[in-house]
């Protein structure tokens, strides 16, 4: 029997201090929830939050394959997490994915060059991308020059580079327009570990954005189109992590780009507010409000009774300025 991959997913956070970002890491429980929907018990998917976790998982069983989030606050730490790993298994596969990484070729193979420690990375929404790369490592699975064939192939949906330190980069849509065809990570108990009462749970209702702000990396063409997750599972999902959340945790950060500006915003607004007559939670929504729509947001802002803030989006009252970041 072929043993499974075996594959560690961390979106990680500091916490000598305190947590320097305390929402669950909801990002890595989509691609776990795809990737096990698509290969079922050909995967081993682990998650991980905390440091200290992922260095004694991979110290102690360390894994074929690394993912790992990248974002400003945690790019150093999963870099040495990749070390660690390389150390304890020179033959796994580390995989990098977040919006800290740059738009144009050029750029992307220069920061590759800089951080060796990373073999692959996928761009934009990661799970087909993931699924790729776990497609080619199941079909190569029996060759020992595993990490050499990665950087000797391209991989669609994935930036890598090759044995001349060319990226390779092909670029299909990476992108799920039925955003159901990920099962939910709460309702599939993936997400249970992180009700620990220090984390706050994040929900996810849509991904995209209408608008092209230049400075944003969410003002892309690419990611201009809107798509959601069907109702009846955002309120099932409020529902489920109402009755899961420990009395310690008050907050829920949702992580949509334009919360309110959708017409269907206002029933999950009500979903929330009764969930808050019910079960005292959420006493606080963490959302960034739309920017159009004014009147549906605040609308929106009432129905939660002053658990949500709203949130102004005037860069600039200068006209130049407007037209430079396409706003």
């Amino acid at each position: 029997m072929i043993k499974p991959v075996k594959i560690y997913l961390g979106d990680l956070t500091y916490d000598t201090v305190t947590l320097s970002t305390n929402a669950f890491p909801l990002n890595i429980g989509y691609i776990a929830s795809h990737c096990k929907s698509v290969f079922g018990d050909k995967v081993d998917i682990s998650l991980f939050k905390y440091i200290s976790d992922l260095e004694n998982a991979i110290r102690t069983s360390p894994p074929d394959v690394l993912g790992l989030s990248n974002y400003a606050w945690n790019r150093k730490i999963s870099l040495e997490m990749s070390r660690i790993l390389f150390n304890e298994n020179p033959n796994a596969i580390t995989v990098f994915g977040g919006p800290n990484f740059p738009q144009d070729f050029k750029s992307q193979e220069k920061f590759l060059k800089i951080f060796r420690e990373i073999d692959i990375y996928v761009p934009g929404e990661g799970e087909i991308g993931f699924n790729n790369v776990v497609s080619f490592l199941l079909k190569n699975s029996s060759k020992s020059n595993l990490k050499e064939l990665i950087h000797s192939n391209s991989i669609p949906g994935c930036a890598i580079l090759n044995k001349t330190d060319k990226i390779e980069y092909s670029i299909p849509s990476t992108r799920l327009k039925d955003l159901d065809e990920i099962p939910s990570p709460y309702l599939t108990g993936l997400m249970d570990k992180f009700f620990d009462g220090q984390l706050y749970p994040m929900l996810q209702t849509n991904r995209g954005c209408p608008f092209l702000c230049s400075y944003c990396v969410d003002g892309q063409s690419s990611v201009n189109q809107v798509n959601k997750f069907s109702l009846t599972r955002v309120l099932d999902e409020i529902n489920y992590i109402s009755k899961k959340v420990p009395p310690s945790t008050h907050s829920m950060h949702i992580s949509d780009l334009n919360f309110g500006m959708i017409p269907r915003d206002l029933e999950i607004c009500d979903a929330l507010a009764e969930s808050r007559r019910t079960h005292n939670y959420p006493t606080r929504v963490l959302a960034t409000t739309g920017k159009n729509s004014k009147e549906r947001i605040i609308n929106a802002i009432k129905r939660l009774d002053g658990a949500m803030r709203i949130y102004m989006s005037v860069q600039s009252m200068d006209t130049d300025v407007l037209t430079n970041i396409r706003r």
